[in-house]
Order: structure tokens, then C-alpha cells, then sequence
């Protein structure tokens, strides 16, 4: 596959991509600070960081798709809002601050497994105190199916990216399986970890 599917929706301007934002997320608006310090590697087209936005936070939000950008900037200043949206590798963002939510949602199992390790690494070391990380990851207790096969180069094994977080509190630990349609009529089950985790770390 040389063209990932979702690019074809992220095209589509008046098309959602992947649903609305994430429960979980939206769970910890209350939880955050005033003008906290959101980032969201990974974004697509912003269904996190738009109600992130909306809510009052100073988000950034970063994807290697630039439709997926240009998505989301459309998106954002339909509704007057400010996000710091980039085009960029991932792998390569430079942190360069604390932040009190750091998101990546469906994403790192497209990267190999030494840089996601680095890459969770550095999250939690750019984590503010009592600040938050919530992650999705597709797992390989169901293989990919084959169209994403060639792109799912760091599949996590089950439990693997809790086993990450053993010294930061548990706010959502949840293990499933789920299907999902994309243009085209293609229809995929994924297997999925994800998690919400609290940095105990004091000020």
C-alpha cells in the first residue's frame, strides 16, 4: 500500500475520519488545569485537539499528514480557535517543554518498536507533575489485517504498553477488539490496548 487509506478521508473536508474525540480524553477536561498545556503527536485531522482547543488549553498537535493538517487547520478556524499545528515526523519532535496532557492515539504501532520506546520515554519525561499521558496502540492478539500489515511495524503485544506505566497511577486501563469501516467500503478488526496514566511526580 503506498498511499495510507485514511488520507483519502482526511481529503474529504466535510468527512469525519476517525469519530469524535476520545471519551477518555474528554473525561479529563475537569481534571486539567486552567490554559493547560496539551500535546497531541499524531493528531489526523484534530478530533482530540479541536475539543481540547474549544476547552481553553494551549494546544500543539502534529501528524505526518499534511491533509490531515490542513484538515484540521480548516477545522479550527471554523470555530475560532487557536491550535499549533505542524506537519512532522513523530519520531522526531523535540519536546520542547512540560506539558500536562500528552496524547497519541493510534499511532505508535506504525513505528518501530526501539522508537516507541523512545518515544514513551520521553512523554513521561516531559510530563508536568500530576499531569496525564493517554495512549491507544493496536496490539498483535489479532494480526493486522493485510492492507495495514505492511504499515504496522510495531505492533504491541497484549498488556505490553501498560507494563510501561508500572510506577505512574492508573486512571484507565482497558484491553479490546473493534471494527472500523473507511472509504471505500474497507473494513478492518483491530485488537487495541489503551491506557490513561497520572504522573505521581510532585512539583
Amino acid at each position: 500500500m503506498t498511499t495510507p487509506l485514511w488520507e483519502t478521508t482526511y481529503a474529504d473536508l466535510n468527512a469525519k475520519s476517525f469519530g469524535n474525540a476520545g471519551k477518555e480524553v474528554l473525561n479529563l477536561i475537569p481534571l486539567l488545569p486552567a490554559r493547560a498545556k496539551v500535546l497531541d503527536l499524531g493528531c489526523g485531522d484534530g478530533r482530540n485537539a479541536i475539543p481540547l482547543a474549544r476547552a481553553g488549553f494551549t494546544v500543539t498537535a502534529v501528524d505526518i499528514s499534511e491533509a490531515g493538517i490542513r484538515k484540521l487547520d480548516m477545522l479550527a478556524a471554523r470555530d475560532g480557535l487557536t491550535i499549533h499545528s505542524s506537519v512532522g515526523d513523530m519520531t522526531r519532535f523535540e519536546f520542547p517543554e512540560e506539558y500536562d496532557l500528552i496524547i497519541s492515539h493510534g499511532c505508535l504501532h506504525f513505528v518501530e518498536p526501539s522508537q516507541w520506546e523512545e518515544m514513551i520515554g520521553m512523554f513521561k519525561a516531559h510530563t508536568a507533575p500530576s499531569g496525564f499521558n493517554t495512549i491507544t496502540v493496536f496490539t498483535d492478539a489479532i494480526p493486522a489485517p493485510p492492507d495495514l500489515a505492511p504499515l504496522c511495524v510495531g505492533l504491541f503485544r497484549e498488556g505490553e504498553l501498560y507494563e510501561r506505566y508500572s510506577e505512574w497511577e492508573t486512571i484507565l486501563k482497558k484491553s479490546y477488539t473493534f471494527e472500523d469501516e473507511h472509504a471505500g467500503g474497507i473494513r478492518h478488526t483491530h485488537a487495541a490496548n489503551k491506557l490513561v496514566m497520572r504522573n505521581c511526580r510532585m512539583g
